[in-house]
């Protein structure tokens, strides 16, 4: 039996934002002494930004430019945004799962993605239920997939359709089931509180 969990808004970057960033200017590290040999202007606008809606939170990352191959850059910087929930077991600090929605640069797809500390079954089941039911009385039914584990944290995506978005939207409450390294099936309760309100403020900042 899971202890007492919290849900709440993310206070950290997602994965989902970590990997777009890394695929725009490398490490952390890599930048970090770039910036000690050159200093940059600070930019006018902010890097980073949140709004929390409910149980989720919007968040958008400025990514920097890729770096240059002819000693120009093929295109101006881009950004990044999602909605992400983070749940905690009480009395502990760090999160054993977030859950994000968002489209990365140049892609109108949607993609859900659930990160998962790394005992897990692989391959195994992931799955996000959008009224927290299984089988036939289950509605909003999301299949993931495990893409890679990095970091302490383990990564599964899927690419839900219209119809289901619509169903957590319009929900309370769902899980996000998944099979520990022993096998046994897990399940993380959800909220859809102010999933609307922040998938709506997604498509704005996207349109932007």
């Amino acid at each position: 039996m899971l202890p007492k969990l919290l849900v709440h808004t993310v206070f950290v970057a997602s994965l989902g934002a970590a990997i777009a960033m890394a695929g725009h200017g490398g490490t952390l590290a890599q930048t970090a002494a770039a910036n000690a040999e050159t200093v940059r202007p600070i930019p006018s606008e902010p890097t980073q930004t949140t709004e929390t809606y409910g149980s989720w939170v919007l968040r958008c990352v400025q990514l920097p430019p890729p770096a240059p191959t002819d000693g120009k850059s093929s295109r101006a910087p881009g950004r990044t945004c999602e909605v992400v929930q983070t749940v905690q077991v009480q009395g502990q600090p760090q999160p054993i799962a977030q859950v994000a929605i968002g489209r990365f640069p140049g892609d109108d797809d949607l993609v859900v993605t659930a990160l998962l500390p790394v005992n897990i079954s692989l391959p195994g089941e992931v799955r996000i239920s959008g009224n927290g039911k299984t089988g036939a009385d289950e509605r909003g039914g999301i299949g993931l997939v495990w893409t890679r584990c990095l970091s302490g944290t383990c990564i599964a995506t899927a690419k839900p359709d219209a119809e289901t978005l619509a169903i957590l939207r319009r929900g309370t409450e769902g899980q996000l089931r998944f099979a520990d390294a022993a096998g046994s099936m897990l399940s993380i309760p959800l909220s859809w509180s102010g999933l609307d309100q922040a998938m709506t403020a997604l498509d704005r900042q996207t349109q932007m």
